[in-house]
């Protein structure tokens, strides 16, 4: 790709809006010393589609609560601020590119692969009983890229799915051969814009090799999973994207990768986690996969 296109994409990601922030209040609030959970209820309940998203997630299986969540209240109680903070986030990204709709590539499908990835990631960090600060918020939007080169560079994205689908390879691989950049690379770059916390910056831009970042390595790796077990689970961001399988995580490099950075996995242990991730998305198939439906 000539230099000028590069140069191109990154004029335009300078260009793209800030982030709207859903209810800079309801942040402002979480963020002080002396949350009051009643007060920033009271405020979210003023927004009915965020209110009903935030009861999604409380609700799910992961959090395991005796009765249904069913008050905003009891929600904050049991996600915590900083994980109501990440919601409020994903729904924002969610929102911007929310009428950005394109006939070449489903948004259903983009969108399934994403909450999938996030719950996935949740999973593998209590598993690991790694902190899970920004998980959720890096799962959802690790692929926030494809959408922003199908938005801003329709043409040349239009090329990337055909050469995609024509030869069953990854994304990244046509993304630099049609475009010389890829989804990840200006994901990280968008993300930076938007001053989102270093930690998902990098999650994001690592979430195919994590061996590369020395930094948030261990949160890294939870990316790299969460999107590869959710496409063994049979959800990719696009229909016909080249078909994954638990032979990719089984090579002895990775395994010693993932082992040295205290992800102690064999094919026994992936197998296991992959018949939980089925279960969970079978049990949440009415409640968090449809976290943005219409």
């Amino acid at each position: 790709m000539p230099m000028r296109k590069l140069d191109l994409i990154n004029e335009r990601i300078m260009e793209i809006p800030t982030l709207p922030v859903v209810a800079q209040r309801i942040m402002d609030l979480l963020n002080s010393e002396m949350a009051d959970y009643g007060k920033v209820a009271r405020l979210i309940e003023q927004d009915p589609a965020l209110a009903v998203k935030i009861l999604k997630v409380a609700n799910s299986s992961f959090y395991a609560t005796i009765s249904g969540v069913s008050t905003i209240e009891h929600a904050m109680a049991i996600l915590g601020g900083d994980e109501v903070c990440n919601i409020l986030t994903s729904f924002s990204v969610y929102n911007f590119f929310r009428d950005k709709e394109s006939a070449n590539f489903d948004r259903r499908y983009f969108w399934q692969h994403a909450i999938v990835t996030s719950q996935v990631a949740k999973y593998l960090a209590a598993y690991s009983k790694l902190p899970d600060e920004s998980i959720f918020l890096s799962g959802l939007i690790h692929d926030v890229g494809k959408i922003v080169l199908d938005y801003y560079f329709h043409d040349e994205f239009a090329e990337i799915l055909a050469y995609v689908i024509k030869h069953q390879v990854p994304f990244s691989v046509a993304e630099k051969e049609i475009i010389g950049v890829t989804h990840y690379q200006v994901a990280a770059k968008l993300l930076q814009r938007w001053k989102f916390p270093d930690r998902v910056i990098r999650h994001v831009f690592y979430h195919h090799a994590p061996w590369h970042d020395q930094t948030y390595t261990e949160g890294s790796i939870v990316i790299y999973l969460a999107n590869l077990l959710a496409k063994i689970a049979g959800y990719s961001s696009l229909k016909e994207e080249r078909p994954t399988d638990l032979s990719l995580l089984t090579d002895a490099k990775l395994l010693r990768f993932l082992a040295a950075n205290g992800f102690d996995l064999d094919e026994k242990k992936l197998n296991i986690i992959m018949a939980n991730i089925r279960q969970f998305i079978e049990r949440e198939k009415d409640n968090v996969l449809l976290l943005f439906a219409e």
